[in-house]
């Protein structure tokens, strides 16, 4: 919860930070992709998540909550560099002994991830706002359930892509649909493979 409350606020800077500068010389010129950069997604779709070693596994997979926040600027016009924090939230949970299930609980298990990295988004010109995004970073596990309760640290190296199109709304205010794919790994000597990726459907809100 208190990650899912830090990114809540970092999505809602994004959006201050890009109100408080609109009219100030970090913006570009209205109708686009230059100067301020700054989105925030939310959507949902399919997410799986392994927690493995040789006796014991712990797996998650359906339906699954993101929530994605950049904040950057254009280096040059219609590509912009960000800074990117992501959060994840999976379900269908079950545990399983030597391949045995021996658990399974839809009510009270919290499988959630973390995402920080860095990346770009390409508007393809000529192509009515259509756009391109990827980045990398590390990300971290919260996990509170019989295997295994408390969190991982940022371990894991970790990917997020995605295109999608936006629509201006206003002269730097644009909407927008996307899909994107997020994946990530770490090995743990101790507690064994941390394993996830996700293909959700997103929303957004983008500053230009």
């Amino acid at each position: 919860m208190k990650r899912l409350f830090a990114l809540l606020l970092f999505v809602a800077s994004v959006a201050a930070t890009t109100a408080w500068a609109g009219s100030s010389a970090f913006c570009g010129s209205p109708f686009t992709h230059d100067g301020l950069f700054a989105s925030a997604a939310m959507g949902a779709g399919y997410a799986s998540f392994e927690n493995t070693d040789s006796k014991e596994s712990l797996t998650a997979d359906g339906f699954g909550m993101k929530l994605h926040g950049k904040l950057g600027y254009y280096v040059v016009r219609d590509l912009a560099l960000h800074a990117d924090m992501g959060y994840v939230m999976y379900s269908n949970f079950r545990e399983a002994r030597y391949g045995v299930p021996t658990y399974v609980d839809h009510d009270f298990y919290v499988v959630s991830s973390v995402f920080v990295g860095g990346g770009a988004t390409y508007y393809v010109p000529s192509w009515n706002n259509v756009f391109l995004s990827g980045s990398l970073g590390i990300t971290g596990y919260r996990l509170n359930c019989h295997r295994y309760s408390g969190n991982t640290g940022l371990r894991a190296f970790s990917f997020d892509i995605g295109v999608g199109k936006e629509w201006w709304v206003s002269e730097r205010l644009a909407l927008g649909v996307s899909a994107s794919f997020n994946s990530g790994e770490y090995w743990s000597e101790d507690d064994g493979v941390f394993r996830s990726s996700s293909i959700m459907l997103m929303a957004s809100i983008s500053f230009h």
